[in-house]
């Protein structure tokens, strides 16, 4: 697919001229972005805005298509501006790509150079070496001739040492040896002479030698430092080539970093925005449903309020109706008793009542119940059953009963009052809720 022709003025959109350096470039773009961003925009354009800016900064960045474009710009701005006369300014020279081809070139000569006098100085060494080890030959050989000359005089001078001994007089007369003649005598001293002439000779020769042997270790030392200096000399120059290269690459990488890093905090701007007004919206929700929940609970609340006012007005109903029932129980019961009391043989034959009965009566003996719903006439509380003395018209609930019968009885009333089980309807109602 064929690229789309490019109709825009990026440098009028970048708002810089066309002899503006990258860094400059690069500052435009990053004010230019936080201003039109689409988060911080709020125009009805904005992201195509934002987009344009982003494909000028994009093509204007890289050197390739900058050049490709400021091919095409003088016709771009003869469109824009058809009266302005314009000449087009060529455009920036790179010089990138100039230093990084020098800079190789630098580093390939250094590199000749270097094997070339590495090359000459194995010549050198060799030659040197060479030369040091045959008068390093020379020099042992000169030394072993001297030992062997000093071997023959001392094995002479032992000889003589021997012939002029107190052993060799004692023993003359038994070993007689034959005279040495004059020639040979002269002779042996000629050869002592020649030796002696022979080992001076040597020693001149090999002080010569141990001469030559040191000036040549010395010159070696010295060439050996010259190209160890100058190939050190060599390395270094590289070495800074390398180093203004890797600067060169840390600060383009540095650039790209930054570039990255730019984008990413752009990107993260843009999705915090999102996630802000994603936010927003949730709590505007929240809130919502918040108060349609508090509104919800407050009607809940309202009518359980209601409802517990009716049961509580219903409950002391209920309380002033059984309050009313069980008076007119109390003068019932009162009614029977006197009547009953009326009745009672005991109280007829002795011409006691019946106060006076139950107030003598020791209430002591078992009490018999009395079925049927009836109130106590003591705590006036509503129970299925009473239980009456043996001895007299006295009645009680078996709580009372336990208080009325004698002290020293009332333990087994509590023990019996325990296993007993009274289920008044009334009292529960009366204890939990009569305020």
């Amino acid at each position: 697919m064929a690229p789309s022709a490019i109709t825009d003025d990026y440098y009028a959109i970048l708002e810089f001229d066309q002899t503006a350096t990258t860094e400059l470039i690069t500052k435009s773009y990053r004010r230019l972005a936080l201003k039109l961003h689409p988060d911080r925009n709020t125009k009805i354009n904005a992201t195509e805005t934002f987009q344009l800016l982003l494909r000028a900064y994009n093509t204007l960045k890289i050197a390739g298509d900058r050049q490709a474009y400021d091919r095409i710009y003088p016709s771009l701005k003869r469109k824009d501006s058809a009266t302005s006369s314009y000449a087009p300014r060529p455009p920036p020279a790179t010089n990138h790509e100039t230093d990084a081809q020098r800079e190789a070139k630098e580093i390939a000569a250094l590199e000749k150079s270097k094997e070339e006098r590495t090359a000459r100085w194995r010549t050198k060494n060799a030659v040197f070496e060479s030369s040091i080890s045959e008068l390093q030959k020379s020099v042992r050989q000169i030394q072993q001739e001297i030992k062997n000359l000093d071997s023959i005089r001392a094995a002479e001078a032992a000889a003589e040492a021997n012939k002029n001994s107190w052993t060799t007089w004692l023993l003359s007369p038994l070993y007689k040896k034959p005279e040495e003649s004059e020639e040979e005598k002269a002779r042996k001293d000629r050869e002592k002479q020649e030796r002696r002439i022979q080992r001076d000779m040597k020693e001149r020769r090999l002080a010569a030698k141990k001469t030559e042997l040191q000036l040549q270790e010395t010159q070696l030392r010295k060439a050996k430092d010259d190209a160890d200096a100058a190939i050190q000399c060599d390395e270094s120059k590289i070495q800074s080539i390398k180093s203004r290269i890797h600067a060169r690459h840390w600060r383009a990488r540095q650039e790209k970093e930054r570039e990255r890093l730019e984008k990413e905090r752009l990107e993260r701007e843009r999705l915090a925005a999102i996630r802000k007004r994603q936010q927003d919206e949730q709590d505007r929700k929240d809130r919502e449903a918040a108060e349609i929940a508090r509104k919800k609970q407050a009607e809940i609340q309202a009518a359980y309020q209601k409802k517990q006012a009716e049961i509580l007005a219903a409950h002391h109903k209920r309380v002033d109706e059984e309050r009313t029932r069980r008076a007119k129980m109390a003068q019932e019961q009162a009614q029977r008793t006197r009547e009953q009391t009326t009745q009672n043989p005991y109280t007829a034959s002795f011409g006691f009542d019946s106060e006076y009965t139950m107030a003598t009566c020791a209430h002591d003996g078992w009490w018999d119940k009395i079925q049927g719903r009836a109130a106590c006439p003591e705590c006036a509380d509503v129970w299925t059953y009473l239980l009456e003395c043996p001895s007299c018209p006295k009645q009680a609930c078996p709580k009372c009963q336990a208080m009325i019968r004698p002290r020293w009885n009332r333990g087994a009333a509590r023990r019996n009052q325990r296993r007993r089980s009274p289920s008044p309807e009334f009292a529960y109602y009366e204890r939990d809720y009569d305020w």
